[in-house]
């Protein structure tokens, strides 16, 4: 009975001394991988711009061949003639197309006098038509006025016309024949003169710019 006692004592102080033995401590978990965060999702592309209407190309159409009388034309003149009746003569000429086909211009005529003609000279104011133009060929007719001065002998005034052909060799260069005549005025200034007409061919060269 006394031995049952001792094993119980023995039994009781064991216990005990576990008891007051620290527990171990936890087992460290181990650590965890952060969680992959999900993909951001891109932003939304912005849509392109639409596209700006095409233009249509201006296509310009081609000028029209420059010809003799064009607006804006500038023409001079030049006439040297000899003859045994008339003797030297020279003339010149200049004019400015104001519009196609119409051009004022000054006009001076010298001729030296020969056998049957006495010296004279004008100076005349014309204006110039030219109804038909071609890019070979034009026909002007032109109106002159202006002053007559003869020599040894009283001026007078002078009023006529002409007509005549051009032959072109460019737009501003070209060779004209045609036919003059000139109104002596007044009367009693040609009374004791050959006429009262002057009259005669027209050889010429003609060019311009």
């Amino acid at each position: 009975m006394v031995a049952a006692g001792l094993v119980a004592l023995a039994l009781i102080a064991q216990a005990e001394a576990g008891a007051a033995e620290p527990s171990a401590p936890p087992a460290a978990s181990a650590p965890t991988a952060p969680a992959e965060s999900a993909p951001t999702p891109p932003p939304p592309s912005e849509s392109p711009p639409p596209p700006e209407p095409a233009v249509p190309a201006t296509v310009q159409a081609p000028a029209p061949p420059r010809r003799y009388g064009d607006k804006g034309s500038i023409e001079l003149g030049l006439g040297l003639t000899y003859s045994s009746e008339a003797g030297f003569a020279a003339a010149a000429s200049a004019r400015y197309y104001v519009v196609d086909g119409v051009a004022p211009g000054v006009e001076a005529t010298f001729v030296a006098g020969g056998s049957a003609a006495s010296r004279y000279g004008v100076l005349l104011g014309s204006l110039r038509l030219v109804p038909l133009r071609f890019s070979s060929i034009a026909f002007a007719v032109t109106a002159r006025g202006g002053r007559v001065f003869v020599g040894d002998h009283a001026d007078g005034w002078g009023l006529g016309g002409a007509g005549s052909v051009m032959f072109l060799f460019s737009p501003t260069v070209g060779f004209e024949l045609g036919y003059e005549f000139l109104r002596l005025l007044p009367a009693s200034f040609c009374a004791d003169l050959d006429g009262c007409v002057i009259h005669g061919p027209i050889i010429a060269v003609r060019f311009g710019f």
